[in-house]
């Protein structure tokens, strides 16, 4: 069983709080590398210094929008510590990986471009979208070269873990980096883009008669009927082909037969859980099959009384689930 962390502080709307890194969680080791130009930090390498020709999995940490890698290292920390500390014999030891996304911490360069429509930032999808791109390519750089860097050990097994701006990345980085991924995990992110950001932006899914869970379903055509001219400079064709070939492409190809744990908060306005469980529910129908099952590979926690938001409960799920992943069989 997952053992509980310190309460912390009530916020002000009642909600459960994000997640904090206890100051009793011993740290990690802290190894910073530059692959690609592309700076890096790397938990926990130097405890397994005196140890060559073994398999290591990586759990690769990217962190949410307006935020820093600070974010992913507290939650690697905590995973870490969890995952050496649950009394199970493991396969194989792990590390954590994470960076600053683009335009964010010491790799910003411009502050409008986080922003969102509310915020005055009239190219919010395009700048969101690009960014997302250009993490996964980040990414998929990392995955690809990292093992050449680290050479004393057999083989790395990779494990994708974003929260919100790096959910919607690690969603991605199914289609960037195919067949390089053993397990995702993604805390309040969304596999369909084009949904999620026509509603943000107003569109009314029933004058285009599809819920609003399916609206990347609708062509560009049907969509210009139903916007007016800001909502069309918002969403231009160009995006709009781009991410909905995307998010078709997710839908059809992710890979169902991997391990997926999904975390979203009841109250989410941000990144509402219907989302998840609506592509879920659809992918279901498709493949014939209930992947949700109890002894299926996909996962979908719903915490209540939470919004926007990686929690101390999800954490404490997401090592627990990690831990079961790579236990040795008895």
């Amino acid at each position: 069983m997952s053992r509980p962390l310190p309460s912390s502080s009530t916020p002000r709307d009642g909600l459960e709080p994000r997640f904090s890194l206890p100051p009793t969680t011993p740290r990690s080791s802290k190894t910073s590398m530059v692959i690609g130009g592309v700076t890096i930090y790397i938990y926990g390498l130097v405890e397994l210094e005196q140890q060559s020709g073994v398999d290591v999995a990586v759990l690769y940490l990217a962190h949410n929008r307006k935020r820093t890698y600070l974010v992913t290292e507290g939650i690697a920390h905590e995973i870490l510590h969890r995952y050496r500390s649950d009394g199970r014999k493991k396969k194989v030891e792990m590390i954590a990986v994470t960076m600053n996304m683009r335009n964010h911490g010491d790799r910003e360069v411009s502050r409008e471009a986080n922003l969102t429509w509310s915020g005055r930032n009239e190219n919010h999808a395009i700048d969101l979208i690009s960014m997302i791109s250009g993490a996964t390519q980040d990414f998929k750089l990392v995955v690809d070269f990292l093992p050449a860097y680290l050479s004393q050990f057999n083989c790395l097994h990779n494990i994708m873990l974003g929260v919100s701006l790096g959910a919607h990345t690690a969603w991605r980085m199914a289609l960037a980096a195919p067949g390089q991924f053993e397990a995702y995990a993604m805390v309040v992110g969304c596999p369909s883009l084009s949904s999620l950001l026509l509603e943000r932006l107003g569109i009314d899914a029933a004058d285009v008669g599809v819920m609003a869970e399916e609206l990347e379903t609708i062509s560009y055509e049907e969509l210009e009927k139903a916007m007016d001219e800001q909502q069309k400079r918002r969403w231009p064709r160009a995006l709009a082909e781009l991410v909905r070939q995307d998010d078709k492409r997710l839908f059809v190809e992710f890979p169902s037969e991997l391990p997926l744990f999904l975390c979203n908060g009841e109250y989410d306005k941000l990144v509402p859980a219907r989302y998840t469980t609506s592509w879920l529910q659809r992918r279901n129908k498709m493949l014939q099959r209930n992947v949700m099952s109890e002894h299926g590979k996909a996962r979908h926690f719903i915490q209540k009384n939470t919004g926007h938001s990686c929690t101390k409960e999800m954490v404490a799920m997401l090592a627990e689930w990690l831990g079961i992943l790579y236990e040795l069989s008895k």
